[in-house]
């Protein structure tokens, strides 16, 4: 008998049970003829049953040898030959089997752990609980099929199940083996001596940068993660590199023993033929890994393209000891997996590549390239919207498939309908491969999506065609397919590392595409000459352009070939050109890239352009063109991928950024949206923040190909009422039952124009709002001050001496340019108190002000070089030490203004060009009094429209003086104080507030607000009541008196009644904007200062640091408390901190543990230091979840004299501030 490690005959040993049972009388007969057919191979596997008789008959105990094995106890309930046939007696043992698993196992919890099977030698069922209930087959025939999943049942004993738990112990980023083998890939990396590595790795590079936000600065702490040696010598790319080439290798190998089961009806292991050949000689696993490389291994299987186009088989290449050894120690921890999880249980196996990869970059990283991952509740909304029930003659897509979350859900409903409409399974696979597609331009993605869709196939895979199956997923970019004209003819082309590649429009157009690759691939092999290759070829009857065009690419091709750089390049082209041919679906789905286009190549950016333009999505809002506002390559997604792929009255949805309803950006996609197609329906997602660890804006559109949008357009807003983000691993019913669901509408926001943005609102306050909507000609809006490098601007007063104030300008979190940090004296009088977008509540302004440096006169204007010479010497010398940074500021207009600085010489430069610290449109900020509120990306939901009135502000070094908003502010510019508070009074009120979540700049223009009137006693009474908000708000907020919050109602109330009489609003219309402000409020997220980029998850995802006191008396050494506050959800352990001044480590602690939302108190000495300002250097580490992270901060420790004596002015500030 044959063990499972080389081949079972398990038709034979069906037969054999069979014969047995006919010899057998009763089911004792039968278990002891069970006995001698199974008994050798289970002790071969090191299992011993155990056989037991009872009242009710006879059964056979085998158990687990391991806690984490995929079951704990297989049961096998025997009866005599032929009762089963009895439905009341097939009734009773499954009965009898359950009650026995309830018994043993004490609680539903451990039902799981065993799997019930119940024979008679004829006949054989199988029982197990799941997903809460039991789950149990009908009585099948003993055959080939169900004697191997009992057998891999029974093997499952000793095997752990295929689930991302176990396989992340093992393989991810804390394993020894994980470590190991990226380490050895590394250092086969760049000690490459192969040409054709070098030229993977820069195509990768090239494909990688267009698939997300790619720069090395976002690969920052992947170094730390794995504990690389070597700092800043180390090459970020090529370590990414080589965890994707780990990552692949890992995921080739398990796939591969996963399909070879399913594939055979036999239980053999592919992996242990390679760890036989291993132990051979090595150069004998070399040679089974270049036969998987090449596909052998699955073409033998019949799966034709599971492996292609491929850049992660260039360790072959760089074949070594320690690569095999790597590889090695990989195969040998897969051998403890049971392959046969994916049938028994299927639940365990889960988009199974997705968890791997997320643990196997750092989460922050992966966010800084724009890598979001759908959880799979979210995917299933999605696919429910589009009425997608699974029908296998329904044509489905995911043009940016990921892993393939959408892709492998959609099969599981294609398995469920066949089971619910008896569809014959060969054909059923056949229809799979034929409607169910993917294209991706990642790698490593495209990779994983074969293998889950394979996966996912599974069982299906044994009734394969003879003549097998090709994986509908492709390496292309689904939107951008470059083509050129020629007189007799077109090509298609592709840009690579090597060059251009193309193909003759003409082989496309025919269907020739893989055959005519496949030719070159032949002669390529076969060395045929570029003559011999033509005649080669004529048996297509192509034209003489398409011929000469094809001859051309064989030549550059052999010429590759010939440099080690080919045997890639016709399956890239394959796969690239496939969005051509792919056709129209009835269904396009899926989480387009969410990356902001000015953040891509500029090669990319540049091919991509002209359909920004043929979508009309370049549409221009109040003066703003591509690449001056934050637009996401999403929206160019949508457009194209609809135009592209979707059938006719095919329904297409997507998960998008919510802003694009409402930013300026936004404008032309919201037109396309308009006129092109018949949007259906929006899902306001925000709150539930289902990107893992993301407080991204998420929405579900879903479109229609049919006809134009009507609006207005329902919108399902959810309320989560937690603050952190929905469970991953959530049910779409789960997440239904634990959050609220709002029905509302989208409406644009100006009549006839749905490039204006849209408001949520409800129909019946839509009515209400109308009234409030208007021109007026009286008031208008402007945005505060745009630096476009604020560490220059922005600065702190360190204190305030003779010869001026001293100054620093500390780096600010989150800014992109970092620049030198300076202490400067400066002349007072261009200092000035600033606030920021985050400093702004309603009815208040925080009192914790900033200070910005403005080089204006009173009128806003920048001072010449020679005015800020003579004028302000000392501001003139800060400002020098900038230049560089500040003629290279990127926004606009700073980008066009200061080029001649960037192209000619200084003198040149300063006669034709503002000065190089020029600022514009900063007039406005000057007026004594604004009324102010934060920008639209930073209020995108209701609630978040706060206004306040900013006065000038008792400054304790200047005395009284003006306020300044920065960029993020909006402001109304006033001389009068009433008038001020009597357009702020306006502004908060419900009416205005509702349309104002979503106002630009300019919509102040849109809003008929009639001009101030001190004869008219409802706008006198509007601004008194504002001075009183104010006055309790402020109480409010600095004296934390909550009991003023009812006043404070009461008062916007009395301002509800006074804006509704100056707008005839009625009183039900009055009550219905209220009841909407409410809905939308609780769908809202807490106040903070926002912007349109991914930010961290507030208070769930960080640790909290605080040191107290950073302000010291010199020549003294002081005690200073720390405090760590643990804001994760989840306990941390094994902390360790280190806090560093000087380069010198001064606090070295550990903590061994800090309770969620606990904290934990340190103190500390610090060594007495001279009078001056001095950075404070922490390291944190810890670890989470079994995940080790690492969190480097700074604080700025001052020091400052405590001589009263008047200080001695120095010229030199070292000097000033001592060593």
């Amino acid at each position: 008998m044959k063990t499972f490690m080389n081949e079972l005959n398990v038709g034979q040993m069906a037969n054999e049970i069979k014969r047995r049972a006919q010899e057998a009388s009763n089911e004792e007969e039968l278990r002891v003829g069970f006995a001698v057919i199974m008994d050798p191979i289970l002790r071969s596997w090191g299992i011993k049953p155990a056989y037991e008789r009872y009242a009710g008959g006879t059964r056979c105990l085998i158990s687990g040898v391991r806690k984490d094995a995929l079951y704990g106890t297989v049961i096998i309930e025997f009866k005599a030959p032929g009762k089963l046939k009895s439905g009341k007696e097939f009734q009773k043992a499954k009965e009898q089997v359950k009650e026995y698993i309830k018994v043993e196992a004490v609680s539903p919890e451990y039902y799981g752990r065993y799997f019930g099977v119940i024979i008679d030698g004829f006949q054989i069922a199988f029982i197990r609980f799941r997903k809460k209930e039991w789950e149990e087959t009908v009585a099948l025939e003993v055959n080939a099929q169900t004697i191997l999943r009992l057998l891999e049942a029974i093997r499952g004993l000793k095997r752990k199940p295929i689930e991302a738990k176990l396989l992340l112990e093992d393989f991810g980023p804390e394993s020894r083996i994980t470590k190991n083998s990226i380490l050895t890939l590394y250092k086969a990396l760049i000690n490459s001596k192969s040409p054709r590595t070098d030229m993977l790795f820069e195509d990768w590079r090239r494909v990688f940068s267009q698939v997300c936000a790619y720069s090395k600065e976002k690969f920052e702490g992947l170094i730390d993660y794995y504990g690389v040696k070597g700092g800043g010598r180390i090459d970020v790319e090529k370590l990414m590199f080589a965890i994707h080439t780990y990552y692949t290798i890992l995921m080739k190998l398990l796939t591969s023993e996963i399909v070879t089961l399913f594939a055979d009806s036999l239980i053999g292991s592919y992996l242990k033929r390679l760890e036989e050949a291993y132990l051979k000689n090595k150069s004998e696993m070399l040679a089974e890994l270049k036969e998987l490389e090449e596909g052998g291994i699955f073409a033998q299987l019949g799966i034709k393209n599971f492996l292609e186009a491929d850049y992660f088989a260039w360790y072959l290449e760089e074949w070594n000891d320690d690569i095999a050894t790597s590889i090695f120690d990989i195969i040998k921890k897969l051998l403890d997996y049971e392959p046969a999880t994916i049938e028994l249980s299927p639940e365990k196996v889960k988009d199974l590549f997705k968890r791997l990869y997320q643990n196997l970059v750092p989460r922050d990283i992966r966010h800084r390239l724009g890598e979001y991952f759908t959880p799979d509740w979210l995917a299933e909304l999605l696919l429910d919207e589009v009425g997608y029930d699974g029908d296998p003659e329904k044509k489905i897509l995911d043009p940016a498939c990921g892993s393939g979350t959408f892709l492998v859900l959609a099969i599981r409903r294609i398995k469920e309908y066949a089971e619910e409409h008896f569809l014959d399974k060969r054909e059923l696979l056949t229809k799979i491969v034929e409607n169910v597609k993917g294209i991706d331009l990642n790698p490593l993605a495209v990779l994983a999506a074969k293998a889950n869709y394979l996966i996912a196939l599974a069982d299906l895979i044994r009734y394969r065609p003879k003549e097998g199956i090709e994986l509908s997923i492709y390496l292309a970019d689904s939107i951008a397919v470059e083509r050129r004209s020629h007189l007799f003819g077109e090509e298609v082309y592709l840009k690579t590392v090597e060059g251009e590649l193309w193909i003759p429009r003409e082989v496309l157009d025919k269907g020739l595409l893989s055959r005519v690759l496949e030719d070159i691939d032949f002669c390529i092999k076969m060395k045929y000459s570029e003559g011999e290759f033509r005649k080669f070829i004529q048996k297509y009857e192509l034209s003489e352009f398409a011929v000469q065009s094809i001859t051309k690419l064989y030549s550059r091709l052999l010429s590759l070939e010939k440099e080690g750089k080919n045997r890639i390049w016709t399956r890239v082209l394959k796969n690239s050109f496939a969005p051509l041919l792919i056709g129209k679906f009835d269904y396009v789905v899926g989480n387009p890239p969410w990356i902001n286009w000015e953040n891509l190549p500029e090669f990319y950016r540049n091919d991509t352009k002209p359909l920004w333009d043929q979508y009309g999505l370049l549409e221009k809002t109040k003066g703003i063109g591509l690449g001056k506002v934050k637009r996401d390559m999403a929206m160019l997604f949508v457009a194209r991928c609809f135009d592209r792929f979707l059938k006719d009255n095919g329904k297409f949805s997507f998960l998008i950024p919510f802003t694009v309803y409402k930013t300026q950006a936004g404008a032309g996609f919201r037109k396309f949206l308009a006129y092109n197609c018949k949007v259906l329906k929006i899902h306001d997602l925000v709150t539930l923040y289902p990107f893992e660890g993301a407080v991204n804006r998420t929405s579900l559109i879903v479109i229609e190909k049919s006809g134009k949008t009507q609006f207005p357009i329902l919108c399902i807003m959810w309320s989560n009422p937690r603050a952190k983000g929905i469970d991953q691993e959530a049910e779409l019913e789960e997440v239904k039952k634990t959050t609220k669901q709002f029905d509302l509408v989208f409406i644009p926001i100006e009549k006839n124009k749905p490039e204006s943005p849209w408001i949520q609102i409800t129909e019946k306050a839509y009515r209400g709002i109308t009234k409030v909507i208007g021109k007026s000609t009286w008031y208008k809006a402007y945005a505060g001050v745009y630096t476009a490098l604020n560490q220059v601007y922005w600065v702190n007063v360190i204190s305030k001496q003779p010869q001026g104030l001293l100054i620093t300008n500390p780096p600010l979190p989150g800014q992109k340019k970092k620049v030198k940090q300076v202490r400067e004296f400066v002349e007072e009088e261009l200092v000035y108190p600033l606030i920021r977008g985050r400093d702004v509540k309603r009815w208040y302004i925080s009192s914790e002000l900033g200070y910005i440096i403005l080089p204006i006169n009173r009128n806003g204007e920048t001072f010449s070089h020679e005015e800020l010479k003579l004028k302000y010497r000392k501001a003139w010398k800060y400002f020098t030490n900038f230049i560089e940074p500040l003629i290279n500021r990127g926004g606009e207009p700073y980008k066009s203004k200061l080029e001649p600085y960037r192209k000619m010489s200084f003198e040149k430069a300063e006669k034709v060009a503002p000065p190089f610290y020029w600022l514009f449109n900063v007039q406005h900020t000057l007026a004594p009094y604004k009324v102010v509120w934060k920008e639209v990306s930073a209020r995108m939901k209701v609630g978040g429209f706060h206004v306040a009135v900013l006065e000038p502000a008792y400054d304790k070094y200047s005395g009284s003086k003006i306020v300044v908003p920065e960029h993020t502010v909006v402001l109304i510019p006033l001389d009068n104080k009433n008038e001020a508070h009597y357009l702020a009074a306006i502004l908060n009120s419900s009416p205005v507030a509702l349309y104002g979540a979503y106002m630009p700049v300019k919509g102040l223009e849109n809003i008929r607000i009639p001009r101030f009137d001190t004869n008219n006693a409802t706008h006198q009474t509007l601004s008194r009541l504002s001075k009183e908000a104010h006055k309790i708000a402020k109480q409010i907020h600095e004296e934390n008196r909550s009991d003023l919050i009812e006043n404070l109602q009461k008062i916007e109330d009395e301002i509800d009644k006074c804006v509704a009489e100056l707008y005839e609003i009625t009183d039900n219309e009055l009550e219905e904007i209220k009841e909407c402000l409410i809905i939308l409020k609780e769908g809202g997220f807490q106040e903070e200062e926002e912007v349109e980029e991914e930010e961290v998850l507030p208070k769930e995802e960080r640790i909290k640091i605080s040191l107290e006191p950073l302000l010291i008396n010199e020549d003294q050494s002081q005690e200073i408390d720390v405090k760590l506050t643990n804001d994760f959800n989840s306990d941390i352990e094994n902390l360790s901190l280190k806090i560093s001044l000087k380069d010198k480590t001064i606090v070295s602690e550990k903590v061994e543990k800090i309770e969620k939302g606990g904290g934990r108190g340190l103190k500390f000495f610090c060594p007495s230091l001279k009078a001056g300002q001095y950075s404070l250097k922490i390291e944190l580490t810890f670890s989470i979840n079994g995940e080790r992270r690492k969190v480097e901060e700074e604080r700025m420790l001052f020091v400052k004299a405590i001589s009263k004596k008047t200080p001695t002015v120095f010229g030199d500030l070292d000097k000033l501030f001592g060593d």
